[in-house]
């Protein structure tokens, strides 16, 4: 059973390193394995389309124990011969996981006439078709039909794999809620916009849904079958065809009675609109005997639970309020703390380096003091020298007098 993904990427090499890093069977079309960074660049730069998306990514993955890598291989390359004519390709199969699969890596620029590959949803499918020919040609099983409950990007399936929860994953969880929560479609959407922010917008057969935080929208389809427009329709109407059937209880009832049972308990709600209903037992009737029925007893006990719930929730609530100051109050301390601490070790700093700072001038008073007195005694022995000199010179001048 091959199942087929698809993606792009506009760094092709991050994409072929990561591919050929777990790759325990690598063949090329078009294009040596071992060369294909360098010959799909070559391409892209020849036909001056190196922008944009650089490379295709087609993951096809296998039933566990029906193929072998060798085999895996061969059918992705065939695959990629079909699909992708004139584009180097590049398939890379992975024994990682409990399934076997291939990844195979597309050059986006057509080597023969620079023409980009067609990313479309016509093209989505015939990948599918052939990839499926070439299953059952091996005798390998196929998917019959392409689709599910549930529809996962690659994107939400890393983030699944890391335990996280993706903004559509999200929507998912809150229509499903929802719809266990509202009577009616109409409900249905306003408990979404008032309960969670989430604005809902329906155009021909799709309804589109609009994330609060990012207001990033995804339609119904992409989320999965179960959040298309008219499943979630038709969820509601059958239910409204099993609360309407007739059933038999003790005691006798007029229709127009338990019409406005009905009538009473879809409108004792707050003005909020998303609260369920304050009181049950308004409009109840009694039976010709003047007693109670085994429903409306049913549902005075589901509004006590309900109260007690509520009143549980408040108690919760201030708990974790009162839990809440308590940490904001501690979180100050600590920052008060902190910030002694750091100020008495940036004084404790900063004080000795004042006093290096003396040290230093008095050692440079000192020294110009003894250059001083140095230069002041190489100026009297200067002076001294030049009085020898000139009582040398005039005695000279004497003695030659005197023997003229």
């Amino acid at each position: 059973m091959a199942t087929i993904q698809r993606s792009n990427t506009k760094v092709a090499n991050r994409l072929i390193n990561y591919a050929e890093k777990r790759a325990e069977v690598r063949e090329g079309v078009d294009c040596p394995a071992e060369y294909a960074k360098s010959q799909m660049k070559a391409t892209r730069e020849l036909w001056g389309k190196s922008d944009g998306i650089q490379a295709h990514h087609i993951i096809q993955s296998f039933k566990p124990g029906e193929v072998t890598p060798e085999m895996a291989n061969e059918i992705g390359r065939e695959l990629a011969k079909e699909i992708a004519k004139g584009h180097e390709c590049v398939v890379y199969t992975h024994t990682d996981k409990d399934h076997i699969h291939n990844h195979i890596v597309m050059n986006s620029v057509n080597y023969e006439n620079g023409s980009k590959y067609n990313a479309s949803k016509e093209e989505l499918y015939r990948i599918r078709e052939v990839s499926d020919r070439l299953c059952k040609e091996r005798g390998l099983s196929v998917v019959k039909e392409y689709s599910s409950p549930t529809r996962y990007t690659l994107a939400e399936k890393a983030l699944l794999e890391k335990g996280e929860v993706s903004w559509k994953e999200e929507i998912r969880k809150v229509i499903d809620h929802e719809k266990t929560q509202a009577k009616t479609y109409d409900e249905f959407k306003h408990n979404l916009k008032e309960n969670y922010g989430i604005d809902v917008l329906e155009r021909g057969k799709n309804i589109t849904f609009t994330h609060p935080d990012n207001d990033r929208k995804v339609r119904g389809s992409k989320l999965g079958n179960e959040y298309e427009k008219e499943t979630i329709k038709n969820g509601f109407e059958r239910q409204i065809e099993r609360k309407t059937e007739p059933s038999q209880e003790r005691g006798t009832t007029s229709l127009s009675d338990s019409g406005k049972q009905r009538e009473g308990a879809g409108t004792a709600r707050t003005p909020e609109g998303n609260e369920r209903p304050q009181r049950f037992d308004e409009g109840l009737h009694k039976n010709e005997h003047g007693q109670v029925s085994s429903r409306e007893i049913d549902l005075r006990h589901r509004d006590r639970q309900y109260q007690g719930d509520k009143q549980a929730s408040n108690r919760s609530n201030a708990f974790d309020l009162d839990e809440a100051r308590k940490s904001l109050k501690q979180q100050r301390a600590n920052v008060a703390k902190g910030f002694n601490k750091f100020t008495e070790r940036n004084e404790a700093e900063q004080q000795p380096s004042t006093t290096r700072n003396e040290n230093n001038k008095q050692s440079n008073q000192r020294t110009n003091e003894r250059n001083k007195e140095h230069d002041k005694d190489r100026n009297g022995e200067h002076q001294q020298e030049k009085s020898q000199q000139l009582e040398r010179t005039v005695s000279k001048n004497i003695n030659h007098g005197f023997e003229r």
